[in-house]
């Protein structure tokens, strides 16, 4: 995917819409996390999914090709989601187990697995979980997540090391 996002964003801006389905189908997971991990709340969380597409399309011929493009759609997606975090005045529910579905798996025991993780995250703040969400579901490196949540990549690297002691140590006193 990397070598034809340019390519893609081309016929993005000519308004392709088989373009626009192959970046949302490399890029869904990877938005859907961001920002559930911020307004918990799956409703809201697929209408700034919607939103942040929309706004990519209508922003896409400022983007600079020099700049990751992943990085870019995740801003767009993080800022709305904190938008919308900012602006809801009733408490969020927290629902970290996210609609499996989103993940396209097909295998229960992995499906189990997923949901056991998803579970263990609750023990980790808001920023700790997105760190632990965009490294190891979507696999990004963490100076990718470094510009997404906008902290020095030290503050990165030491949230996620944290947050995966944290969660080492929380799943060990469960299986004791």
């Amino acid at each position: 995917m990397k070598d034809s996002i340019p390519h893609l964003i081309q016929k993005l801006k000519q308004k392709d819409n088989q373009a626009f389905e192959l970046i949302y189908y490399e890029t869904n997971k990877l938005v859907y996390s961001i920002i559930v991990s911020i307004v918990k709340d799956d409703d809201a969380t697929e209408d700034l999914m919607q939103e942040t597409y929309i706004k990519m399309i209508e922003n896409i011929n400022q983007f600079d090709p020099k700049r990751n493009f992943k990085s870019w759609l995740s801003t767009i997606a993080r800022n709305l989601a904190i938008d919308y975090y900012r602006k809801s005045s009733h408490e969020q529910l927290i629902d970290i187990t996210i609609e499996e579905e989103v993940y396209y798996k097909s295998d229960a025991k992995d499906l189990d697995l997923e949901h056991e993780a998803f579970e263990l995250l609750v023990i980790l703040t808001d920023d700790e979980r997105i760190i632990v969400l965009l490294r190891v579901f979507d696999e990004m490196s963490f100076k990718e997540i470094s510009k997404i949540v906008n902290r020095p990549l030290g503050t990165v690297l030491w949230s996620y090391n944290n947050s995966i002691k944290k969660l080492s140590d929380n799943y060990k006193k469960e299986v004791r």
